[in-house]
């Protein structure tokens, strides 16, 4: 079968490919509290359902498991090809320049919270799989596409579809870039918590802080964080416009019933890529130590998380600072925080490097914690993911991509971002995300061009002619 006919079929469904993304993106799927035969709310569920109907519409067996993930297979055999995706999203955030659920296409880029993470890959890879069967490509596997719910926000659905349903002896996941993907850092998640005790020194403070809360989940850079003070409005202005001078993002007064409400504007970006965005969190903590605050207490967290964290992104300071030749350094991103008068949580996404271990991140962290209040409450981990450059999955893919795109320069990569590859023993992350495009996932104005949509089609296509025919 030639490759001509594989990228002809495709670009006759372009069409269809457009109409079935732009289906599932109406779907604010953000995971919520569960409701009853929905494990992840109301809108996950909608998604799932409406996605596994249009596998339907395609001819594929398809299947739900219990709301926590679900299927669209081809192909007979007893081996399986996975292909790995998710339809859960991160939240849309502010400030889109077009509806973040509408599936807009402007200058050929059709924008969307998904687009690219990953309900564009989805799509592109179910019309792939439909090209193979349009095709008669005759596989000696099935191919499975498996389609997780919560992959933002935890793994219980893929965990879930692993205890209840087949998984695959190979597979790719096309929720990261292109060439190929043959390491990917372990992920941590984890508080930091502190006890603030309260304490009456408005006598001696200039501000007295009420609270402090931003970021919508650990992986993102917060584009937005607020914070709450009583003092002199006139004094906060003028000292707000000097730091409004020295970075890219905004700092906003606004003198409300309850006090005044100072917002810091950022920059959103992957929670596993903070040098692409611009941490509103920090930025604020950054311009709050500065003021003279009552409380004693809580001009202590704000010392602290300046010397501990501050605007760094490499965990320097705070005794997780790491590397490796594989994998590159360790990450260190501030998702979210809470402050009031009882104690501050600081929510942290870490990155570490794949020939290292979760046990020394946190050995390094406590040892610098020592005596200065902060608790750390472990949370989610990931294992690192690491395949061999010159493994047969991996050549095969880079064979694929090399002969559709003609880049014969690339090599494998790898990545601080995290993907269902991990979830089987042999699968690499593949695509979406061409070499020199913008890095738009968990950003505002996410997008993915519609020539770019079914090039992936064709590649996908192609990688699972290679992994799973004669």
């Amino acid at each position: 079968m030639s490759k001509e006919k594989i990228r002809e079929q495709c670009k006759n469904y372009q069409d269809d490919i457009i109409d079935s993304l732009r289906d599932i993106l109406q779907y604010n799927s953000i995971q919520e509290d569960p409701e009853p035969g929905q494990p992840f709310g109301e809108e996950v569920d909608k998604c799932l359902n409406r996605t596994l109907e249009i596998a339907d519409d395609l001819g594929f067996k398809t299947g739900n498991i219990d709301g926590y993930a679900g299927y669209a297979e081809i192909g007979e055999g007893e081996e399986m090809l996975g292909i790995l995706c998710h339809l859960d999203i991160v939240p849309a955030g502010d400030d889109w320049s077009y509806p973040p659920f509408a599936g807009k296409i402007v200058d050929g880029k059709m924008y969307g919270r998904g687009t690219l993470d990953n309900k564009g890959p989805a799509i592109a890879s179910l019309y792939a799989m439909k090209v193979i069967q349009d095709l008669d490509i005759k596989l000696n596997k099935r191919v499975r596409l498996i389609l997780g719910c919560n992959e933002e926000s935890g793994w219980e659905g893929i965990n879930y579809y692993k205890e209840h349903a087949e998984m695959p002896e190979i597979a790719f996941s096309p929720d990261a870039k292109f060439p190929v993907i043959h390491a990917e850092k372990g992920i941590l998640i984890f508080n930091l918590n502190k006890e603030l005790a309260k304490q009456d020194n408005t006598e001696t403070g200039r501000f007295t802080l009420k609270s402090i809360t931003g970021g919508n989940a650990p992986n993102m850079v917060p584009d937005r964080a607020k914070a709450i003070l009583e003092g002199e409005f006139d004094y906060l202005s003028n000292e707000l416009d000097k730091y409004n001078n020295s970075w890219n993002g905004e700092l906003n007064l606004t003198k409300l019933d309850q006090g005044l409400e100072l917002v810091a504007k950022g920059i959103s970006a992957h929670g596993s890529m903070p040098q692409d965005g611009l941490n509103a969190i920090s930025h604020l903590i950054n311009f709050l130590v500065n003021l003279d605050i009552t409380e004693d207490s809580k001009a202590e967290f704000l010392n602290q998380y300046a010397e501990l964290i501050g605007l760094n992104y490499f965990g320097e300071n705070i005794g997780c600072q790491m590397s490796d030749e594989v994998s590159g350094p360790l990450i260190f991103n501030v998702g979210q925080v809470e402050l009031d008068d009882e104690k501050a949580k600081v929510v942290v996404n870490i990155r570490y490097p794949v020939q290292s271990s979760a046990e020394e991140v946190f050995t390094g962290m406590e040892a610098k914690l020592k005596s200065t209040g902060w608790k750390l409450e472990k949370g989610e981990h990931k294992e690192p993911l690491y395949v061999e450059k010159d493994s047969e999955l991996v050549k095969s893919l880079m064979k694929v991509y090399q002969e559709e795109t003609g880049d014969h320069d690339a090599t494998p990569i790898a990545i601080g971002g995290g993907t269902y590859a991990r979830a089987v023993e042999k699968a690499v992350a593949f695509g979406p995300l061409f070499p020199g495009q913008p890095e738009l996932a968990h950003q505002k104005d996410e997008y993915i061009g519609v020539d770019d949509l079914i090039r992936n089609t064709v590649i996908y296509a192609n990688a699972i002619a290679a992994l799973a025919s004669n």
